[in-house]
């Protein structure tokens, strides 16, 4: 193998790996991105939640006080 095959070889080489690594952190990526969201509607559900409940609280208060 000359030095050119050799050369050339390598950079393929390099190109190969470095797609590899940028898939890996795309996947990556993607897997923390739905963690996230599913965080996200998590804490979007218990703020409804204690939101009703604060309200229904004042409410009963008034009703209470009257």
């Amino acid at each position: 193998m000359t030095l050119l095959q050799q050369k050339k070889l390598k950079r393929i080489l390099t190109k190969i790996i470095r797609n590899k690594k940028k898939l890996k952190l795309y996947l990556l990526n993607l897997h923390w991105l739905r963690i996230k969201k599913q965080k996200e509607r998590r804490r979007k559900r218990t703020f409804i939640k204690l939101w009703k409940l604060k309200r229904l609280n004042t409410i009963k208060r008034y009703q209470q006080a009257s």
